[in-house]
């Protein structure tokens, strides 16, 4: 009744749902009333107990002896996820005060905002950023690209070539934004073009380090990009992204794909379903039929380059190798290669 029809209205996502009928299995039920019943057995801290009384100011008493921060643990939950929690409120208030300072004064050297973000854009911004994908120029690399052994198509017939070309559209789309911001920028500093409410929203995310609102999300508020906290993570993210898709486009499928830096990975473990599936079409299989496996393969060393440091990776006879993938809120135990709890302090194994 509680969990179900009181809250059960209020919570709409199935995870959440079946959190709170897991604390009401635990805690309304009738051992509540047993003497010395305790909430949580693990946490030795503090005992959650009921008083056993029925005076309201025992009550009062034993409310004004909890702690005033309680531990995750008493919710069921690992300590590790009040560390996400601090870091999330910390990060909050740091956007807020840095949103809330003086926008109009000038730095110790003399310069103003503008100047510095102009001097930023053309000397750090623009230059890194990679040339533009031009599609007829993919169109024709794309009819050179092979598929696995055992299909002999080329070009597009290859689904994992269609996923290539899709990411490519995608990943342009999103170079075309960041340039055409940065130049805009310096042109509204330079007073060529009208300085808008967003040209002047983006100068102030670039000098506060900050990630542009138009690089991820679109006028609708939807999520057109990967998300970092600060503008240099995020520009790595590009260069790193660049230099993958680049590499397939221009010279051959990678022998492992940094499956994080797709933008739609979904699709990429569709398109390599398909690819099993054609290679057995003498045998018939059905892709509804084909189902995903996973093996965690040893550990490999991969350069800030993108390359495999001395190892040679297996050939693979059906589906792909990937790589970039992390956890939270679990381990890997690599020795018996199973999920376990997570280390303390180790958020993102």
């Amino acid at each position: 009744m509680v969990t179900e029809v009181q809250y059960g209205g209020r919570i709409t996502d199935d995870l959440d749902r079946e959190l709170m009928n897991t604390y009401g299995q635990q805690w309304l039920t009738d051992a509540v009333f047993t003497p010395n019943y305790i909430f949580n057995t693990t946490f030795t801290e503090f005992s959650y107990a009921i008083p056993d009384s029925s005076e309201h100011t025992k009550f009062m008493e034993a409310i004004a002896a909890m702690p005033v921060k309680d531990s995750p643990i008493i919710f069921g939950m690992h300590p590790n996820s009040d560390i996400t929690y601090r870091l999330n409120e910390s990060l909050a208030m740091l956007t807020t005060l840095i949103d809330t300072q003086p926008k109009e004064a000038s730095s110790a050297g003399g310069k103003s905002r503008e100047e510095e973000v102009k001097e930023k854009i053309e000397k750090e911004l623009l230059p890194q950023l990679p040339p533009d994908f031009i599609e007829a120029e993919i169109e024709e690399r794309l009819k050179m690209l092979k598929g696995p052994r055992g299909l002999n198509d080329s070009g597009k017939a290859i689904p994992l070539n269609v996923f290539l070309f899709q990411e490519l559209q995608r990943f342009q789309m999103i170079l075309s934004i960041v340039r055409r911001t940065l130049t805009n920028m310096v042109l509204a500093i330079e007073g060529s073009i009208i300085m808008t409410p967003d040209l002047v929203e983006a100068i102030d995310s670039v000098y506060d380090f900050r990630v542009p609102r138009p690089w991820v999300y679109d006028p609708t508020g939807a999520e057109i990009a990967w998300l970092m906290p600060a503008l240099g993570s995020w520009m790595k993210g590009l260069l790193d992204r660049h230099f993958q898709l680049n590499n397939w486009i221009s010279k051959e499928r990678p022998l492992s794909f940094w499956l994080t830096g797709f933008f739609n990975p979904q699709g990429f473990l569709t398109s390599m379903k398909q690819e099993v599936t054609r290679q057995h079409k003498a045998q018939q299989w059905s892709l509804d039929e084909v189902e995903y496996q996973t093996d965690v393969m040893k550990e490999i060393i991969f350069g800030d380059d993108g390359k495999i440091e001395g190892k040679q990776l297996p050939q693979m006879a059906e589906g792909v190798l990937i790589h970039g993938l992390f956890l939270e809120g679990a381990n890997w135990n690599k020795t018996d290669k199973r999920l376990e709890e997570s280390l303390p302090k180790d958020l993102f194994p």
